[in-house]
């Protein structure tokens, strides 16, 4: 039997895949004796079967060739040529986490009316304001006169923690593209302060009211948000998840390219560095095509926000990624075969 397998961070053995690889052991047998690794992360984990440096991994009787001492082999990086993953990692949606957001609550109505449910639902319906001609100031808005052509929100995380409510969040640069206006805390306060000066006796209401405003981070939104501009929180966990998809697939086009890049000066050639660039850039164009084909399948079929545009974008992208790749890979496999 050979001893058992110390991961470090220097090896490259980063998960029982490369491990059952690198030894010539049964992934299935290998699975078995190190169960507790397995079960770590359930099935379906982007990290499933993934080690941690220090994990010790039992080693099944390993083929003859193979250190028995549970040493690594000459190779200083064995990651297996012919890994799997990297033709299905082209994953992409043109839903984005936004960089700069708002965050308003919405109120759920059981039983609810027409005009409720679209004022429940901005992420399918959009948002506007419940008097778009109203000569209603910022002040007097944030007084309690609400009936205005502005919208309330809040840049803190999570949403105005005193006001309750489904919290959806506002994409600024896309509301701002629309010609959405934000009108920040200190603009509110600013014409509570001209408020203030006309009419004295609304000071103490006003103090109390400008600590409210810092504590919710509270904005005023002006103007039509379109529902391209919303998401739902369910939205937004997805957009998180593809991102850590995208990460991981340009983890391994780095990996792909610098090991091409390794073998081409050791050749003296050009030609590895040339072919595997091939390879990731038909997959990856590929992609970006795909998941645009997805979204307007997606949109043809009624499906243009929300779960379903990233979900046909996702297909789109897996999908035709995946073949552009294999495609490029034929025609690399002549300049320099992988």
């Amino acid at each position: 039997m050979i001893n058992p397998h110390t991961v470090n961070n220097n090896d490259g053995l980063s998960s029982l895949w490369l491990i059952a690889k690198h030894y010539r052991v049964s992934l299935e047998e290998l699975k078995q004796k190190n169960s507790l690794i397995m079960k770590r992360h359930p099935i379906g984990h982007p990290r499933h079967g993934w080690l941690r440096c220090g994990d010790r991994v039992l080693i099944p009787t390993a083929r003859a060739g193979n250190s028995a001492t549970g040493r690594l082999a000459s190779s200083p990086n064995p990651f297996i040529d012919d890994n799997p993953w990297r033709a299905f990692l082209f994953i992409l949606s043109d839903e984005v986490l936004p960089s700069g957001k708002a965050i308003r609550k919405v109120l759920e109505f059981p039983g609810i009316s027409q005009a409720q449910y679209i004022q429940a639902n901005p992420e399918i319906f959009g948002m506007k304001p419940p008097n778009p001609q109203s000569k209603i100031s910022l002040g007097q808005h944030a007084l309690g006169q609400n009936q205005s052509r502005f919208l309330s929100a809040s840049t803190r995380r999570g949403g105005a923690p005193n006001i309750s409510g489904r919290p959806v969040y506002i994409d600024i640069k896309k509301a701002t593209s629309a010609g959405v206006k934000i009108h920040s805390t200190k603009a509110i306060s600013s014409d509570l302060a001209q408020l203030e000066k006309a009419n004295p006796s609304l000071k103490p209401r006003i103090e109390k009211l400008n600590k409210a405003m810092l504590m919710e981070a509270e904005v005023l939104l002006e103007g039509n948000i379109p529902r391209a501009a919303i998401k739902s929180e369910n939205v937004m966990m997805m957009t998180r998840s593809l991102r850590a998809f995208q990460v991981i697939g340009a983890a391994f086009t780095v990996y792909d390219l610098g090991k091409a890049t390794s073998k081409s000066v050791k050749q003296g050639s050009v030609k590895p560095i040339a072919a595997e660039g091939l390879r990731q850039v038909g997959g990856w164009a590929a992609a970006v095509a795909g998941a645009k084909a997805g979204g307007l399948i997606g949109a043809a079929l009624g499906i243009e926000t929300g779960p379903g545009a990233i979900l046909t974008g996702f297909a789109g992208a897996l999908f035709v990624g995946s073949a552009g790749y294999f495609g490029a890979d034929w025609v690399a496999d002549y300049i320099d075969p992988n």
